[in-house]
């Protein structure tokens, strides 16, 4: 059996057979026999939906870059499917080896280049290689934490004689529960005289925000969702909803002020910009997790699902946690009153695409979006890198598995990938696109207002271009919004992908403390 069509049906015993990519010539001698190829026209676009594929699914997608070029136009994206702790399979043509001393056109040590940004990379030395590699790679992506991995295939190991071995491949037990950890978490909640639970992106990926709704209910204590999280951390309609946290040290140390304990399940502190102040000095942090980074506080591993199953059962106390009114200050966001503008446009939206799944590229709106439209398990994704240009593949490749997707996204993260509109009418995917337009990188004129006042006024942060024309061009359906928004109806019907742009105010919020 030549090694192309080793590396085919491995792929295809692993229950990979879509390759998302972008080939060029070192690639060719693997695709031959291919039969799912999804293309992309950028090689990143390539690596963002396979990552949206990834989460939404649970399981481990493959994607197929060219040689140097492929990889390096994708680097943001294999850095963000790592923070998103997607199981991505990063697969890529390398030169022959047999004249890698003369260092051909497009040869370069993948390997190194990828770095840290991935789990585990390896180069392929012969067909013999192939099956194992593979199977040891989507290993590798479900090993808590999940993320991407890369394999590297000379061209010449393609046309190799092997043997199909029919190795076995492991799935990681990720059913860990640390039963001592649960009896000495469950000590220090009875005892405490305030706690806090803190809400992070792994109970989506664990399926484990019922678990941790049901324990706020029977404590009555608040749940406030970890600072930029990826996806969904909570049920965000829950009585115990307190909002979200901001990153800023200073704003999350006012936020959990009256608290004693800070209990993390399933997520982490992500902090920014820098500011003097210590996180929560004074305060007991313990952090549950699949994946201890040992940055803040005490660390437990074991599965959140399991460990709130069993802590739920053995705690004793009761604490009283009300939630604001609707026009009080629900967790450091303060309702605007404004009529019109980006809370009217998420708000007429909500209505509208109720049991949507949201993927967020709104940046500068991400909060409104989140607090308007809310979230609930497998509901909501964007980006924990803060990357641009990572939402509209991300949503193309969720809605190959669900036909209910809408990216919100702004006018300025939209650019950066638009070629996507290309794949998505190609492949006919039911996406919707809902575009904040308020021209200019409006997240960066809010940082420059907070810490380097004037540079916000600068020319270079505002810009405008048409992006009904662009979308027809791609094949995508575009139209922009009414001041009553009854184009929403519109965008939502049928199952053909199409593009709406609503033109909100560009006035500067205020995002960082």
């Amino acid at each position: 059996m030549k090694g192309y069509e080793i590396f085919n049906k491995t792929i295809r015993e692993l229950g990979m057979g879509t390759l998302f990519g972008n080939p060029g010539s070192t690639e060719i001698p693997m695709l031959r026999g291919t039969g799912d190829y999804v293309l992309t026209l950028h090689d990143s676009i390539s690596v963002g939906m396979a990552d949206g594929h990834a989460q939404s699914t649970g399981k481990p997608s493959i994607v197929n870059l060219h040689t140097l070029p492929g990889v390096a136009n994708s680097m943001a994206f294999i850095h963000t499917a790592r923070l998103n702790r997607s199981p991505v399979i990063i697969t890529s043509g390398q030169q022959d080896s047999r004249h890698v001393f003369y260092e051909p056109l497009l040869w370069h040590d993948l390997r190194d280049l990828v770095g840290s940004a991935v789990k585990y990379s390896y180069e392929v030395k012969n067909s013999d290689d192939i099956e194992r590699a593979l199977k040891r790679a989507y290993s590798m992506s479900l090993q808590p934490p999940s993320g991407p991995v890369f394999l590297s295939f000379p061209m010449e190991v393609m046309d190799q004689e092997s043997q199909y071995e029919n190795l076995d491949h492991t799935v990681p037990d990720v059913n860990i529960l640390n039963a001592a950890e649960v009896e000495r978490l469950a000590d220090l909640i009875n005892k405490s005289r305030n706690p806090v639970f803190v809400a992070g992106a792994e109970l989506d990926q664990y399926d484990a925000i019922g678990e941790l709704e049901h324990l706020a209910e029977k404590l009555g204590v608040p749940v406030f969702s970890e600072p930029l999280a990826s996806r969904a951390t909570f049920n965000s309609s829950s009585n115990n909803f307190a909002g979200e946290l901001p990153p800023a040290t200073t704003a999350i140390n006012m936020a959990l002020l009256q608290y004693d304990l800070v209990v993390n399940f399933g997520g982490d502190f992500t902090i920014y910009p820098y500011l003097p102040s210590p996180l929560l000095p004074g305060k007991k942090i313990v952090t549950v997790t699949m994946a201890p980074s040992f940055k803040h506080g005490e660390y437990i591993t074991s599965n959140p699902k399991l460990f709130l199953k069993a802590l739920t059962d053995r705690i004793e106390g009761m604490w009283h946690y009300r939630k604001p009114e609707e026009d009080g200050n629900a967790g450091l966001i303060a309702r605007e009153k404004k009529v019109m503008g980006v809370n009217y446009v998420l708000q007429k939206t909500r209505k509208i695409f109720a049991g949507y799944t949201i993927v967020d590229e709104a940046i500068s709106s991400s909060l409104l979006v989140r607090k308007n439209i809310g979230y609930s398990s497998g509901s909501y994704f964007t980006a924990k890198s803060g990357q641009l240009g990572w939402g509209l593949p991300a949503a193309a490749g969720i809605s190959m598995n669900n036909d209910k997707v809408l990216e919100i996204v702004g006018d300025g993260s939209l650019m950066y990938t638009i070629q996507t509109l290309w794949t998505i009418a190609r492949y006919r995917l039911p996406v919707k696109i809902l575009v904040l337009n308020n021209e200019g990188y409006t997240i960066l004129k809010s940082f420059s207002s907070s810490f380097y006042p004037g540079v916000e006024k600068a020319d270079f942060l505002t810009f405008s271009y048409n992006i009904l024309d662009i979308a027809k061009s791609f094949g995508v359906d575009a139209r922009v919004a009414d001041p009553e928004l009854k184009e929403l109806e519109w965008l939502k019907h049928g199952d053909d992908a199409k593009l709406l742009v609503a033109n909100v105010p560009k006035t500067v919020p205020r995002l960082f403390i």
